[in-house]
Parts: structure tokens; C-alpha cells; sequence
């Protein structure tokens, strides 16, 4: 028995039996700088439990490593708005932070809730569910993806349209790879080139460029004729194109590719923190995974190294706590101090 890196979601625990991983994609790490950015939820739904495999079952513990929810899943996914996604037997439902069962098992494959709404896949075909299971938003698309200010990217054919909470069209499905709204900028590809548009569909910026990021802090990354900058929501150069990459910016500073290196800059563009990293993720929870050669540990935001290099692959901190990875098939969860909160020791 193993636990392996989801692909969708770092931070899921996933059991598989008799499977071997040869390595790890990092492609993850794109996924990461350009998408995967904190979600906001009220402090009433805020759940600080971590999700755990315990003699081939998934549960979840809280952030001492305390068993707060007996392992009895096949698969789990972290908590947001609330629940949490879990696989029993080859059905997808939702518990609660008591480990309650509030979305019975039947779907095929269920997604985080966001903005009061979670996709979920009935047969071959993706709808959005509410809090309370009721289909609100019928299995009708070949894809979708979680809601974000208001609106869900969703597949018809082969292009990707956008959705409001209803299920009304908002967007015609005339994109060829998903829009995702961020500070009210939806980044769209035309076939050749990126740009951003509003909710109405409107084009605020052009499409001119190779790549792009989403926008955070009111900068997106953006590449141009082979180097990166940031541009603001009006489309004007903010930081002049000259990283060889860059990512999103979280409390102030943003990674970027310098030569062979990655380091940090601030919204200005003055480096924050110098460029001698072998790759750089955003920073989560004041914390961002740094890699040193072939192994990741983790620095604070002034550059300091506060977790030392060791682990295979690096999750991202949430509440303090942290998955990684020693090797392919060895997760482990730790505190901000590197500690290892799960496994447990004995004696503990």
C-alpha cells in the first residue's frame, strides 16, 4: 500500500494498492504558480483538519495529529466552506467536520465546494450541487471547473463557455480552454494568442500575449516575445518583460525565473529575494517551497531558510500545517517548524 500525489490536489490522500510511481510531474509546479491561489471562506466554515491514511483507509486529524475523524474513506479531500469531498467504495459524498455524512455517496467523482457550489460528475456528463446535495446546475457538460466570482468555466463540445450559480449562460461556449475569473479579469485564449475579458464578455485587453497568469494583488504575469513581466488590469506594463518565468503575487512578492534561478520580487519589481533557487513556488501561509537541487524545504519572506531542504515534493502550507513528500509514496504532514505532525510517534 502506498499514498501518492494527486494530481488535481496535493493535498489529497489517496490510497492505491500494488502501484508504482517513477516520478513526480511538475508540471504541478505551473498548475501551482498560475492557479491553485487561497480560497476564502468565512470563519464559521473554516475547517482545520487534514486528511490522513491510516491502515489503507483515508480520515482526517487536526493540527497536533489527533485522529478527528476516524479513517473510513477510500480517498478525502481537504475541507473548504465546510465539507469535505469523500470516495466510499467507488461513490463520491461529503462529510462535515464531525465526520458526519451530510451528501450521501453517489457520485462518480465530486469536486471542493466553492461559493456554495461543487461540481460532480453523474455518469460521463459534470453538474454543480448545493451545501445540501440538490442538483442545481444539471450533469450536462463534458468538464467544468469550481465557481470563482460568480461564475463556473463548463465544456460543451470542444470549446468552454462560463456559467452563473443558475446554470444560465453567461459566456458562450466559444473559448477554446477554460475562463477563470480573478479580480474581475477572465484570462481567454483565441487559438493563437491570451488576453482578459470582463464577466460580460467583453475584451478589456487584447489577446498578445504567449502566456498568462491570473491576476492577484492587481498584477497579473504575463509572457511577451519570450520573457515575462506583470501587466495591471488596464493592460499597461507595470514590471517590463524580462524573467525568464513568473508567477502571481501573494502578500507582496512574487516568484520569477531569473536565468537558471528563481528568487522573489515585490510589486515594484525590486528583488525581495535573491535569485539561487532551482525552482520557487507562491508563498502560502507566509511560507513559499523552495528547491535545492532535487530536494525542497522551505523559506519565510525574508529569504530565511526555516525548514532545511529535504523533502521529494512540497505541498503547501494551510493553517500552519503542511503536506510533503520523502519519496514518491511517503507522505507525511508537518508544522511551520518542520515538525512531523502525522505519522504520530509512538509515544504520542
Amino acid at each position: 500500500m502506498a499514498v501518492f500525489l494527486n494530481r488535481r490536489d496535493p493535498w489529497v490522500a489517496e490510497v492505491k494498492k500494488g502501484a508504482i510511481v517513477r516520478k513526480i510531474l511538475f508540471v504541478l509546479v505551473i498548475a501551482a504558480l498560475f492557479f491553485a491561489t487561497c480560497k476564502e471562506t468565512s470563519n464559521s466554515e473554516t475547517v482545520r483538519l487534514y486528511p490522513v491514511v491510516a491502515e489503507g483507509k483515508v480520515g482526517y486529524v487536526d493540527h497536533e495529529g489527533h485522529i478527528a475523524i476516524e479513517p473510513r474513506f477510500d480517498r478525502a479531500v481537504p475541507f473548504n466552506e465546510g465539507l469535505a469531498a469523500i470516495l466510499v467504495g467507488v461513490k463520491w459524498g461529503y462529510v462535515d467536520a464531525e465526520g458526519n455524512t451530510v451528501i450521501e455517496p453517489q457520485f462518480d467523482f465530486a469536486g471542493s465546494f466553492s461559493e456554495g457550489r461543487a461540481d460532480v460528475r453523474i455518469g460521463m456528463r459534470w453538474g454543480f450541487i448545493d451545501k445540501k446535495g440538490k442538483v442545481v446546475i444539471e450533469p450536462e457538460y463534458l468538464a467544468t471547473r469550481g465557481f470563482s466570482e460568480g461564475l463556473a468555466a463548463v465544456k460543451t463540445g470542444d470549446n468552454w463557455g462560463c456559467v452563473d450559480k443558475k446554470g444560465n449562460t453567461v459566456l458562450e461556449p466559444v473559448f477554446k480552454l477554460p475562463v477563470t475569473f480573478k479580480e474581475g479579469r477572465g484570462a481567454f485564449f483565441d487559438g493563437e494568442k491570451w488576453g482578459y475579458l470582463d464577466r460580460s464578455g467583453d475584451t478589456l485587453i487584447p489577446p498578445r500575449f504567449s502566456l498568462v497568469g491570473v491576476f492577484s494583488e492587481g498584477l497579473a504575469p504575463v509572457a511577451y516575445e519570450g520573457k515575462w513581466g506583470y501587466i495591471d488590469k488596464q493592460g499597461s506594463s507595470v514590471i517590463e518583460p524580462q524573467y525568464d518565468f513568473a508567477g502571481p503575487f501573494t502578500d507582496g512578492l512574487a516568484p520569477v525565473k531569473i536565468g537558471d534561478k528563481w528568487g522573489f520580487i515585490d510589486t515594484t519589481g525590486r528583488v525581495s529575494i535573491e535569485a539561487k533557487f532551482d525552482l520557487a513556488y507562491v508563498f502560502f501561509d507566509e511560507l513559499a517551497a523552495v528547491r535545492i537541487g532535487d530536494i525542497w524545504g522551505f523559506i519565510n519572506r525574508s529569504g530565511e531558510m526555516v525548514i532545511e531542504p529535504q523533502f521529494a515534493f512540497p505541498g503547501q502550507f494551510s493553517g500552519g500545517i503542511a503536506a510533503v513528500w520523502l519519496s514518491p509514496q511517503e507522505r507525511i504532514l508537518i508544522d511551520k517548524t518542520g515538525k512531523v505532525i502525522w505519522p504520530r510517534e509512538e509515544s504520542d
